[in-house]
């Protein structure tokens, strides 16, 4: 079967939702299926030599366009410059608001799909699909860009997939009107989309009522993670305890939490130190965390590492004692936990969003009521004071995360949803 996968470039972020759609093309790839990316909005960034197409949808004329009608009448050879992936890439560098608070409008107009301003770059990658890229399936890779699902269904009649990945938290947080008009998009486009895929039953159940789809059509389909390349062949480092982040910097992601939690445990007398990596994406809060750290003297206890490489991060990894997910807002995905226990380390995290039914099936790692400074410090210090029990959760949570979500279960799974909609015919839209 000949597969296109419509994914988002996440400019200069590592991305964790770049790096499971590259895993499951490299998955379908080895199951003999013909899989093609497509990069909308920048290049990814993404560690494998994968077929990946040129950018479409490119962020530079996406932006001109929201600002003026005009842009959208720029000739093609010069709109070609625009998504260029070298420009793109450096333009990407200098930080652009990923806030729901100021992309209402934008968001609106892509989720429009071809009623939106970007209408004429949305035809353009349908006509590259119809006329060059000829898929027998598309998927694409959360719901904000199913504003070109309605064209590509009419024009393409091919089973049309499209992954929820969280979106419905950037959606919510947008102000009115637009939140609602977002929304009223969403529903509209999922009549277009045969299959939803979610990473859990539990948000599957929950975006079936945001929605208002029938539940049925939300298959589950679970996160791949690469074992083997983050496993660990020495013991779990216990002294100095090291405590692991990983993920962007920005006020929901909890960093904070952590930071008071470690100067808990530090006034406390122990030997506590934390490693931290990602891209800062609001440098106030950014320069908070640090007014914090140096309040509370522990400078010489936390270290940045900035943004990692894939090899980085596994080094990352094998340097900690544990690891700490302290998201204030639910966790859809949690990939960087899982990828920690993979490594042999234990994991604490919120109990919401993804974490009880993660931990509840690997074993890798312990709760802690989402925000409550005390009750992180708290965990973290019965880690320290029990290794081997720590020890125990290391090991399960390794030896769950290779069996439950491996690359081999999850693409085997796709591959049954995509044969079950080709046989169904796709000739018509779903309803």
């Amino acid at each position: 079967m000949r597969i296109v996968h419509l994914a988002a470039g996440a400019g200069s972020m590592y991305c964790g939702g770049c790096v499971r759609d590259a895993a499951m093309a490299r998955a379908l790839i080895a199951r003999g299926h013909d899989v093609q990316i497509v990069p909308l909005y920048t290049p990814l960034r993404i560690d494998a030599d994968l077929p990946v197409t040129e950018v479409h949808l490119g962020a530079l004329n996406a932006y001109l366009q929201q600002l003026s009608g005009i842009f959208a009448r720029v000739p093609r050879p010069i709109a070609r410059v625009l998504d260029n992936e070298r420009l793109l890439r450096f333009v990407s560098r200098f930080a652009v608001s990923t806030k729901p608070s100021q992309l209402g409008p934008m968001t609106v107009s892509v989720i429009a799909g071809s009623d939106g301003r970007q209408r004429a770059e949305l035809s353009r990658l349908v006509d590259f699909l119809a006329c060059e890229a000829r898929p027998d399936a598309v998927t694409i890779t959360n719901s904000m860009l199913s504003g070109v699902a309605p064209e590509m269904k009419r024009r393409l009649r091919v089973p049309v997939l499209c992954e929820v990945k969280g979106e419905d938290g950037f959606i919510d947080a947008i102000p009115e009107p637009h939140r609602s008009e977002a929304l009223t998009l969403l529903r509209r486009n999922a009549a277009s989309v045969d299959r939803f895929i979610s990473p859990t039953a539990a948000y599957a159940d929950h975006m079936a009522q945001w929605l208002e789809v029938e539940r049925e059509r939300i298959a589950v389909v679970s996160t791949i993670i690469d074992a083997e390349a983050l496993h660990r062949a020495g013991p779990r480092l216990r002294r100095p305890f090291t405590v692991g982040y990983l993920s962007v910097i920005t006020p929901r992601k909890g960093l904070h939490v952590l930071v008071d939690a470690l100067a808990i445990l530090v006034r406390e007398g122990r030997d506590v130190r934390l490693r931290a990596a990602g891209q800062v994406l609001d440098r106030r809060y950014w320069r908070e965390i640090r007014a914090t750290i140096r309040r509370e003297r522990l400078s010489d206890r936390v270290e940045y590492l900035g943004e990692v490489s894939v090899a980085d991060k596994v080094t990352l990894l094998h340097s900690l004692s544990a690891f700490c997910q302290p998201s204030i807002k639910p966790e859809v995905l949690g990939t960087a936990a899982l990828e920690a226990q993979a490594a042999g380390v234990p994991v604490v995290a919120p109990d919401e969003g993804v974490f009880p039914g993660m931990l509840g099936l690997t074993g890798g790692g312990v709760m802690f009521e989402s925000g409550d400074v005390d009750a992180l410090a708290e965990r973290l210090a019965e880690l320290m004071d029990d290794p081997v029990r720590a020890d125990a959760m290391g090991e399960s949570g390794a030896a769950q995360v290779a069996r439950q979500f491996s690359a081999e279960l999850a693409s085997e799974t796709m591959e049954a949803i995509l044969t079950a909609l080709e046989a169904q015919g796709d000739g018509e839209e779903a309803v």
